[in-house]
């Protein structure tokens, strides 16, 4: 869409992405709607800012469920933020952000079987866009 700038890694790992993106990529299904995720025992979490929404870090296992998130928000309250703009003033095409913000964002979920072989898209019927 040409909102950001630079290298994709260079850009995750500076944090750009949660500029458009502020929540956790996905979390476990189970007897919740979102059953309890965590790490595994003795792990430390992370403590990368770039990871602070990460619900889950731990290995995935057959019979697993785990959605799949992503979305794009535009969001006033981050993206007209002047310590924000001013940080990521190079790597944000904010002209084209501001001309975007009415829009306000999207998600789109997925629910998956992980298996032994391929995960299994369990909503892959459901359209993802309209016609």
């Amino acid at each position: 869409m040409g909102l950001l700038r630079g290298e994709p890694d260079d850009l995750v790992e500076r944090g750009v992405h949660t500029l458009f993106f502020p929540h956790g990529l996905g979390h476990l299904v189970g007897l919740g709607v979102r059953d309890a995720s965590g790490t595994i025992p003795g792990r430390t979490k992370d403590q990368r800012p770039i990871l602070a929404t990460l619900r889950a870090d731990l290995p995935l296992k057959p019979g697993y469920v785990v959605t799949v998130e992503p979305g794009l928000y535009f969001i006033a309250a981050l993206l007209q933020d002047s310590t924000r703009r001013a940080r990521h003033r190079n790597d944000v095409n904010w002209e084209l952000t501001d001309r975007l913000l009415h829009l306000g964002g999207v998600r789109v979920e997925d629910n998956v079987l992980v298996t032994e072989g391929d995960p299994e898209v369990l909503t892959a019927s459901i359209p993802k866009a309209l016609n």
